[in-house]
């Protein structure tokens, strides 16, 4: 079972790019997030529907 939510490392791994393109998605509204408390966790289903939109895989 995939995971729902990921950590920014997480993220940057599977997408593979650094911490400053996975907020600059974020901001441009390309990546969801969900704050719990301090941390932000990325949508597994935005990763997805940005790898499939870019055709990476």
């Amino acid at each position: 079972m995939e995971q729902a939510l990921y950590k920014v490392t997480s993220a940057m791994k599977k997408l593979d790019v650094c911490r400053a393109t996975i907020y600059r998605l974020l901001n441009r509204g390309q990546l969801e997030a969900v704050k719990i408390g301090s941390t932000t966790r990325i949508t597994a289903a935005s990763i997805e529907r940005l790898i499939t939109s870019s055709g990476k895989r």
